[in-house]
C-alpha cells in the first residue's frame, strides 16, 4: 500500500488536512445521506420496540414501577432539550465559519439557492457536513431516549413509556433532512 497522500485518488493537495474529500458533494447527496440515516435510526428503534412489546405482552409486574415510568419521562424531557440545543450550537459555529469564508458575502444569494445536483464549493460543503453531524447528534440522542423508554415499557408495561418512546421517535423523524430544509439553513447562516 502506498502511504504517499498525494497519490490518493480524488484527493487534492489542498484538501489533505480534511478528514475526507468533500469535493463533488451535492445538496441532494447530503440530503439523501441524512434520509438514509434517519430511516435506519427510526426503523432500528421501531423494530426494538415491537420486539419488546411482543415479548413483554404478559401481565404487568405487581410491584410499584413508578420510578421506571419517571425515568423514561425525565429522559424524554432532558434529552429533547439536549437534542435541539447541542445541534444549534454546532450549526452556529458552522454558520460563523461559512460567513467568514472567502467570497461568502458575494456568493450569499447564489449559495442559498445552490442547484441540488451541482457540486458545491468547499466552504458550503463543510457547512453541510457540520449540519449533517449536528442532525445526527440530535437524532441519536432522541433515538437513545426512545430506546430507554421502550426498555422501561418492557419492564413496567406502562403506556406512558410507550408514549414517551413514540414522542422521541417523532423527534428523530422531525429532523428529517430535505434539500429545502438544507437551503433554508444555508440562507439563515448567511443572513445571520
Amino acid at each position: 500500500m502506498n502511504s504517499d497522500p498525494s497519490s490518493t485518488p480524488n484527493m487534492q493537495h489542498s484538501d489533505l488536512n480534511d478528514s475526507r474529500d468533500l469535493s463533488g458533494m451535492t445538496l441532494a447527496g447530503w440530503a439523501f445521506q441524512g434520509m438514509v440515516i434517519t430511516f435506519g435510526l427510526t426503523m432500528g428503534c421501531v423494530f426494538m420496540g415491537v420486539i419488546l412489546w411482543m415479548i413483554g405482552a404478559g401481565e404487568p409486574p405487581e410491584e410499584n414501577q413508578t420510578i421506571f415510568v419517571l425515568i423514561g419521562a425525565v429522559a424524554l424531557v432532558a434529552n429533547t432539550v439536549v437534542a435541539f440545543l447541542v445541534p444549534a450550537m454546532l450549526r452556529s459555529a458552522a454558520a460563523t465559519e461559512l460567513k467568514s469564508a472567502d467570497g461568502a458575502v458575494a456568493s450569499a444569494r447564489t449559495w442559498a439557492q445552490w442547484p441540488e445536483r451541482e457540486p458545491m464549493p468547499l466552504p458550503l460543503s463543510r457547512f453541510c457536513q457540520t449540519d449533517q453531524t449536528a442532525r445526527l447528534i440530535g437524532q441519536a440522542v432522541m433515538e437513545g431516549t426512545a430506546a430507554i423508554n421502550f426498555v422501561m415499557m418492557f419492564l413496567t408495561r406502562s403506556p406512558v413509556n410507550l408514549l414517551c418512546a413514540l414522542v422521541a421517535l417523532l423527534g428523530v423523524v422531525a429532523m428529517f433532512p430535505t434539500v429545502g430544509r438544507m437551503r433554508n439553513r444555508i440562507a439563515s447562516a448567511l443572513e445571520a
